[in-house]
């Protein structure tokens, strides 16, 4: 921009400053709002009733550990993955699987010969980030009991917030044929530049004109203004 400037193109130089400017503000702000809104997702607590040698204890979501049985909450997102010990729920599961319907979950049998696996056995699991509707407790009338078996990254909701934060790299072959292509410009620009070099050389041009030349030749072959017509490209294709 600032060789633009020199060679008096104010409005063109202008024009790519706020392209420019607009492109990478946007493109901040819409990180930072995603950032702000999985933060908020990730560190999600609340208060649950645990339950000890003393009775049932109010205690913060934040300081469970995988083994401790709790009331399940009703009409509130779920703070951790928990195996259903006594009673039934109904759950809302939008948040893992997108759909709204409403899954009944009954408790864990007390004989039974399959052993227990959170992928295979989902019938009894309630998944962190689900919302419980209801619950019914046993006959006994016992509040409904749940056994914390993962918290944190450990739990399916966890695992989602860590693929959201460390994606998988994505390569298109719309951007590495993009760069081929700056590539092939670029070396364009240098053999342009080596054969009208000696010819300036010759006509007597000035070290800073033929600097000023030369930069010219390569902002020409290389255009800066690429980069931005191929996101409005993709922004309008997409």
């Amino acid at each position: 921009m600032l060789l633009w400037l020199i060679d008096g193109y104010t409005i063109y130089a202008g024009c790519i400053l706020l392209v420019s400017t607009i492109g990478v503000t946007a493109q901040m702000v819409e990180n930072i709002f995603n950032n702000t809104k999985i933060r908020k997702m990730a560190r999600y607590t609340c208060k649950i009733q645990k339950k000890s040698e003393k009775g049932l204890v109010d205690v913060d979501s934040s300081v469970l550990l995988p083994g401790d049985i709790v009331v399940v909450p009703e009409c509130c997102s779920l703070p951790c993955d928990l195996v259903l010990l006594t009673g039934s729920a109904i759950v809302n599961e939008a948040m893992l699987t997108g759909e709204s319907v409403p899954v009944m979950k009954s408790s864990l049998p007390i004989i039974s010969s399959e052993l227990y696996s959170p992928d295979h056995s989902s019938k009894y699991t309630l998944f962190g980030g689900t919302s419980v509707i209801q619950t019914r407790p046993a006959p006994d009338r016992e509040p409904v009991y749940g056994l914390v078996t993962s918290t944190g990254f450990l739990t399916t909701k966890g695992s989602l917030v860590r693929e959201i934060l460390y994606p998988k790299e994505i390569k298109f072959k719309f951007y590495s044929d993009g760069y081929l292509f700056v590539g092939i410009m670029a070396v364009i620009a240098v053999l342009g530049f080596l054969a009208t070099m000696p010819l300036m050389i010759r006509a007597g041009t000035e070290i800073p004109e033929l600097i000023d030349r030369s930069l010219d030749l390569f902002t020409i072959c290389v255009p800066p203004a690429l980069p931005a017509a191929m996101t409005c490209g993709v922004v309008f294709a997409i």
